[in-house]
């Protein structure tokens, strides 16, 4: 596994997933016909692709608003003689356009090298390619402790790390919300062999990637 820059932040460009536009099904694109019942009982027909409404639905998702009041709201901001409906496809829009950004922040390479580095025990991010994304002082600690090493520099070349158990396949059990997978591990170095375990968890990013904290080393 490579051994990166402790403060290396890496960032990629997202790809468009063809598969995206494949699982889209017949029924998003479908047209449907609601009434819409707003405050002082007004009453409105709009007709929508069911995509939309399951936008707007997951907009409320636990506010206090219900479907008649953004439907109130969007009228006051076109006006009687508009086009509410597209107005409406506007606002779901929008919203998950904001939803995506508050999420892609959150689950940024800065956040999660940030989290490792809080961690007060050794720590490593791992991709799915076996490559070493993002580890902590502890675990550089550790690394030069066990393996006896006399300068950082010998880390950069003939240093091994590696699982017992395949990083793809811990990815794949950790699928499951709430999951976590206990592995060996083995470290080499100048003829120097560290052995230990670790936990594995999902790491918080858009990659798929795994933290690795070291419980015995």
């Amino acid at each position: 596994m490579a051994f990166p820059d402790r403060h290396l932040v890496q960032t990629e460009q997202a790809e468009l997933n063809p598969a995206a536009i494949q699982h889209v099904e017949e029924s998003d694109a479908e047209p449907k016909f609601r009434a819409i019942i707003g405050r002082g009982g007004a009453r409105r027909g709009i007709r929508l692709e069911s995509v939309y409404w399951d936008g707007l639905s997951w907009l409320l998702n636990g506010s206090r608003q219900s479907i008649g009041d953004v439907v109130d709201q969007a009228a006051a901001q076109v006006g009687e003689h508009s086009n509410l409906a597209s107005m409406l496809r506007v606002v779901a829009f929008r919203w998950m356009w904001r939803r995506l950004a508050q999420m892609e922040n959150v689950y940024s390479a800065e956040n999660l090298n940030t989290l490792i580095q809080a961690c007060p025990t050794p720590a490593i991010v791992l991709t799915k390619d076996k490559k070493i994304q993002f580890f902590n002082e502890p675990f550089m600690t550790m690394l030069k402790q066990r393996l006896v090493l006399g300068n950082i520099a010998q880390l950069s070349s003939g240093f091994r790390f590696v699982l017992d158990t395949q990083v793809d396949e811990a990815i794949l059990s950790l699928s499951g919300k709430g999951k976590m997978v206990t592995t060996g591990f083995t470290a080499t170095c100048a003829g120097k062999q560290l052995t230990g375990q670790m936990n594995l968890a999902m790491a918080p990013s858009q990659k798929q990637m795994v933290i690795g904290y070291v419980i015995r080393g």
